[in-house]
Parts: structure tokens; sequence; C-alpha cells
């Protein structure tokens, strides 16, 4: 048994050490009210000029978009060919209309020399207002497509995304 038990602790000691950590953002050491499309160390992008800002709540803070139609939140990685990597992130949304307005995407997608290559998608249909959901997308590098967007976007107006906990890792 203790030979068993040794075998097991060594695997996951060893699955531990493989991950690499890319990136993690959990917003808690960010100031309340700062926007993430500005920050240098961040470099969020928010297309369709959607705006992000931190906020707090019961003492968590996180990130969160305005009410308008089309909110993007997008960062770019530059990442190995052949590499596996995983994107987890924690999202809400919040309305007290229709469920569908709280429907959101996340992509993963690369541009390539002659073409866009699109490595994950997730879709949260009708997630329940104000609760967290945790999403992962997992996807190797292909050669000619290691400029990566990871983009999380929700579409009805009327709803306020947020996201937490945004962790890309190697594995």
């Amino acid at each position: 048994m203790k030979i068993a038990n040794t075998y097991l602790f060594l695997f996951f000691v060893t699955i531990s050490f493989a991950q690499e950590e890319v990136y993690y953002e959990d917003f808690e050491s960010q100031d309340i009210g700062a926007k993430l499309t500005s920050w240098k160390g961040m470099k969020f992008m928010g297309w369709n000029k959607s705006v992000w800002k931190v906020v707090e709540e019961n003492d968590n803070k996180f990130g969160q978009s305005s009410d308008q139609q089309k909110v993007f939140l997008v960062k770019t990685f530059d990442l190995e060919a052949g590499a596996t990597y995983r994107w987890s992130v924690d999202t809400k949304v919040v309305n007290n209309g229709h469920g569908w307005k709280r429907s959101h995407t996340l992509t993963v997608t690369a541009k390539g020399d002659n073409d866009n290559h699109k490595y994950g998608f997730v879709s949260v249909d009708e997630p329940t207002s104000n609760k967290w959901n945790s999403s992962t997308i997992e996807f190797t590098v292909l050669d000619g497509k290691t400029k990566v967007s990871l983009q999380i976007f929700r579409f009805a107006e009327g709803a306020i995304m947020a996201v937490d906990n945004y962790k890309l890792t190697k594995l």
C-alpha cells in the first residue's frame, strides 16, 4: 500500500510540474474602476468599443462589462507550435429579463498565413442570472497558427457580463 501511495504522490507531483502558467488574472490586485482594456500589463482588447472595468462584490474583484450590445473581451498570445494549452475562465451574466440575453461564447482562434483557424468553442446558453460558470478549452497549437486569440462574446443588449480567474496554462 505504501508503494502505491508513493507512486500516486510522484504521479501528481510530475503532473503539477509539467504544467506552466502562461497567464493568470483574478483581478484581486487591480484597482476598482480600472479599465481592463487600457492597462499596459493586462493588454485585453474590447472590440466593438466594449467597456470593461474592475468591480468588487462580496470581497471578490472581477472584470465586468457594460450592458451594451455586442460585448467582446479579447486577449492575444504568441504561443508555441505543437504545444497543448488549457484556457479556463469563470463567467457570469446578470440581467433580470430573458435567459437568452445571458448567453455567451468563448472562442480560441488563430490567424494563419492564408486563413483563420478555430481551435475551440464553448457556448454558455441561457445561464442562470448572476451565477458563476466555469469553462475550459484545451487546444494544440498548429504550425503557422501561433498568434492565438482568446475571445469572450455576449451579444444581447441589457445584460452585464463578468469574468474572473482568467487562466492560460501550457500542459
